[in-house]
């Protein structure tokens, strides 16, 4: 039978785009991120008002918040590039410790003033994170006295729960939510000449995903060969979660693509020529992904203390790498959305 398709992804089809997910992929998950945040806030005050750092609630808040930031950690557009939003919420990769040296600086100074709200959103950004409150968690510095260091926590649930809540408030709220101003490229804007250039910035988005995947949170530990392996270069390692950190992003990427109907990526890419066969090879490139993923424990390390377990992460590197090829190549000339290069290239 013969298959038939439109023209090109004209402009309709890019606004359609972009309304789809900003309305149904990135306000839910911006929600869910400030839900999370508020959350931990609540916790951590509650753990540490009963003299308890690591209470089971903050532990399992922590969670909830590192979940929620995963799930847009790849959008580095409009709110979350504001006033260092996403290297406030994590400082990583950090390649010199510098969250550490900064860290056991603050607990040992023990300066109740650096931790009044505004003195510490604008201070260094290594400490005012997801990773300073892994470690504070999981590894406290040595000589840290329990008491400000509970104080430490709850100033970083604040810091969080504010940051969060500001990117929200930024994307729908205000004189100019962002949410505006994506839907309104397709009149020309100071941010977009046009509905396509913001529907690139998702598909950018997408392709940066896969990258920091690769790049950084594979490639940095797992180097060439199981003798090389430097597992403390993973991502949220003291926490064990490495591995649950890859699984959200690979699942919080296939969404962007996959979801909104016809409206979006996937549905847009079949109806170009061609597009059918690169569709059915990206949707394969993801459920190999995924079955290596769900195969594998949360933890980068336990996976490596698997027989055969670096084998089996040089394999989902493999299929991530396929994915990324198919996303920078066919995808990206299929829909005539150059990709180039993003903030997770080359770090």
């Amino acid at each position: 039978m013969a298959v038939s398709f439109t023209a090109p992804a004209a402009a309709d089809d890019f606004a359609a785009l972009n309304e789809v997910v900003v309305a149904d992929y990135l306000l839910p998950r911006y929600e869910a991120l400030a839900d999370a945040g508020s959350a931990l806030d609540a916790a951590l005050r509650q753990g540490c008002g009963a003299g308890t750092l690591g209470a089971d609630a903050s532990i399992a808040a922590y969670h909830e918040m590192a979940d929620a930031w995963m799930a847009v950690q790849h959008l580095r557009l409009g709110p979350s590039e504001l006033f260092l939003r996403a290297d406030r919420i994590q400082f990583w990769p950090d390649k010199r410790g510098i969250t550490g040296r900064h860290l056991s600086r603050l607990v040992t100074e023990a300066d109740p003033a650096a931790l009044e709200p505004q003195r510490f959103a604008q201070g260094s950004v290594a400490v005012q994170g997801l990773p300073a409150l892994e470690r504070l968690f999981f590894a406290p510095p040595e000589g840290a006295d329990p008491a400000f260091a509970c104080d430490v926590a709850v100033a970083i649930g604040a810091n969080l729960k504010s940051i969060a809540g500001g990117m929200l408030d930024d994307w729908r709220e205000g004189p100019t939510p962002y949410a505006a101003v994506i839907r309104s490229a397709a009149e020309g804007n100071a941010a977009y000449m046009d509905a396509k250039e913001a529907s690139l910035q998702f598909a950018k988005a997408l392709r940066a995903a896969l990258v920091a995947t690769t790049d950084l949170k594979l490639d940095r530990p797992l180097s060439t060969s199981a003798k090389a392996v430097k597992p403390r270069r993973a991502e949220s390692w003291r926490s064990a979660r490495s591995l649950r950190n890859i699984r959200i992003n690979i699942e919080s990427a296939e969404a962007l693509y996959r979801d909104g109907g016809q409206a979006g990526f996937a549905a847009l890419l079949r109806r170009q020529a061609g597009g059918e066969e690169v569709d059915k090879n990206i949707a394969t490139a993801f459920a190999q992904a995924r079955a290596r993923l769900d195969a594998l424990p949360d933890s980068l390390q336990a996976a490596l203390d698997q027989p055969e377990g670096w084998q089996h992460l040089d394999d989902l590197r493999s299929h991530l790498r396929d994915l990324l090829a198919l996303l920078s190549g066919p995808f990206s000339q299929t829909l005539d959305l150059p990709l180039g290069f993003n903030s997770f290239d080359g770090d």
